[in-house]
């Protein structure tokens, strides 16, 4: 790609020229190029704030910057050490292996050396236009001993989730296991290149702190690093406004320091840059967010005062589904491998067939045709292709794989029981819902709805939201989630059936509340 890009102005700082060639080869390329590279650009004002996240002060300094873009985020960084009047000689090491942005990069660090020349800082850069994974191979697969170098990693990796045949997810296996995404091999290569009391800055999805995917991630990374702060972004829509990016993002640092069996961490949270003045923040024992020594190390990230008294409440309860011995599945009918097998109408040969879109707390609405978009079927065929799909009828809770931004809750359940469907033996149930149901058959009605009510709880929302920030509910998950004892659920169930059989709303919240002795969180 010839490019007759921008020339940086008199006296102009290298972090706004930066800024500027950014947003040229932001308009400049598609969204596809975009989405096929995992290129979100950091806007100059988000740069700066990431940037105030560095705690490194020495006359030598050498960065990282993995995945630089235009470089906007190790020239931020950069520009700010340079007003520090210790400082006399900068190295950096950036990777970028987009052709088509190098000549932009190059332009943005020649302009920096030029600025820190007039200022007496030696600085020296090397642009690395080769993968930062495929480069760094052995620093995870344990070829060779190698020497931590770097002082800061600063980073807005690439974000997308790798495809099975790709070659960087089998160099990474030691560190990410299934559908993991790109962004956490360059957080494990990173943390493993820190040399001691080093420190790691980056600006990431939310995805790592929970699920099984991520679980030999956390454990691995959580080896090599002491975790020093967490900004959370409220606003899923705000950091890469620009890219029309949706997803909640955090700011990481990271510090490869002596492993501490107890140590402080600083969270904090605003809606986006806007109101970064009027941020939450608040200083937690890492042990009060990661149980280290359960087997997911699922880490919790409290942003109000409720969260913490909700996450000390389910802390206090012993329970879980695994604990009760109960399975929680994925629904095996996948449509469209099943397409010809479904049908709108009853048939002889046909059993119901239930979507996300027939479940609602604490209801199934079936058959129901009314939703945005193409109507599905609510008959499955009952037959030799299909007969290892369905699921004998029984007590079952079901439960939204996914939740959209239109629900009020992250997780939506609705209990099934064995009189349900009462002309059928089995049912049909659709791959975006799992289901908990018993093996042994054991699970009672009240059970039923009262581990449905607690799903559907208000309390139980805001503790998932303290650790799950984006929309996919995963089986794991449910299966880990603390569960209070059987014979409180069993309470909570057996209400809610009187206020059924007799005719009454019910309130949810007020009713699992009650046997907690917490307020109704609105």
């Amino acid at each position: 790609m010839s490019l007759q890009f921008p020339l940086p102005t008199n006296d102009e700082d290298p972090s706004v020229y930066a800024d500027r060639l950014g947003n040229y080869y932001s308009d400049l390329v598609t969204t596809t190029h975009k989405k096929e590279n995992g290129q979100y650009f950091t806007s100059i004002n988000l740069a700066n704030f990431i940037a105030d996240f560095n705690k490194i002060h020495k006359k030598k300094i050498k960065i990282l910057d993995p995945g630089c873009g235009i470089g906007i985020l190790s020239t931020v960084l950069i520009q700010k050490l340079a007003f520090k009047e210790n400082i006399k000689n900068i190295e950096l090491i950036a990777f970028e292996n987009d052709p088509d942005i190098l000549t932009l990069t190059e332009a943005n660090y020649e302009y920096l050396r030029n600025w820190l020349s007039e200022r007496n800082i030696s600085f020296s850069y090397y642009l690395c236009k080769n993968d930062f994974i495929l480069h760094n191979s052995s620093v995870l697969e344990g070829e060779k001993v190698f020497s931590p170098e770097f002082d800061i990693v600063i980073s807005n990796p690439p974000y997308f989730k790798l495809s099975k045949d790709d070659t960087r997810k089998k160099i990474a296996k030691s560190v990410i296991y299934g559908q993991s995404n790109i962004y956490t091999i360059f957080m494990a290569i990173s943390a493993r290149l820190l040399k001691s009391n080093g420190q790691l800055i980056f600006i990431i999805p939310r995805s790592f702190c929970s699920g099984s995917y991520f679980r030999l991630f956390r454990e691995k990374f959580l080896e090599y690093v002491n975790l020093n702060a967490i900004h959370v972004f409220d606003s899923r829509d705000k950091a890469f406004k620009k890219d029309n990016v949706l997803q909640e993002n955090i700011i990481l640092s990271a510090s490869r320091n002596e492993k501490l069996d107890d140590y402080n961490v600083l969270l904090s949270s605003s809606m986006d840059l806007s109101d970064i003045s009027k941020s939450f923040s608040k200083s937690y024992l890492i042990s009060n967010l990661i149980d280290f020594k359960s087997e997911q190390k699922i880490i919790h990230i409290p942003l109000t005062d409720k969260d913490d008294e909700i996450i000390k409440l389910f802390k206090s309860w012993n329970g879980s589904l695994k604990k009760y011995e109960l399975e929680v599945s994925t629904g095996p009918i996948v449509d469209f491998r099943n397409k010809e097998l479904i049908r709108f109408a009853e048939g002889s040969d046909t059993v119901p067939l239930i979507w996300l879109h027939n479940i609602y707390p604490m209801q199934i609405l079936w058959p129901n045709y009314k939703i945005k978009g193409k109507p599905k079927g609510q008959y499955v065929v009952d037959n030799e292709f299909t007969q290892k799909c369905l699921v004998s009828k029984g007590n079952l809770i079901l439960i939204r794989r996914f939740s959209s931004k239109d629900d009020l809750k992250r997780i939506i359940a609705a209990p099934i029981t064995k009189d349900f469907f009462n002309n059928f033996g089995k049912i049909g149930i659709e791959n975006h819902l799992n289901y908990v149901y018993s093996k042994t058959n054991t699970l009672s009605i009240t059970q039923t709805y009262g581990i449905a009510a607690i799903l559907n709880s208000k309390i139980l929302d805001l503790y998932f939201r303290t650790f799950n920030g984006n929309i996919n509910v995963s089986a794991t998950e449910l299966k880990n989630l603390p569960l209070p004892a059987f014979e409180i659920i069993e309470r909570i169930g057996l209400k809610i059936l009187k206020c059924i059989q007799n005719g009454r709303e019910y309130n949810i919240d007020i009713i699992v509340n009650e046997n907690f002795e917490i307020p109704i969180y609105k």
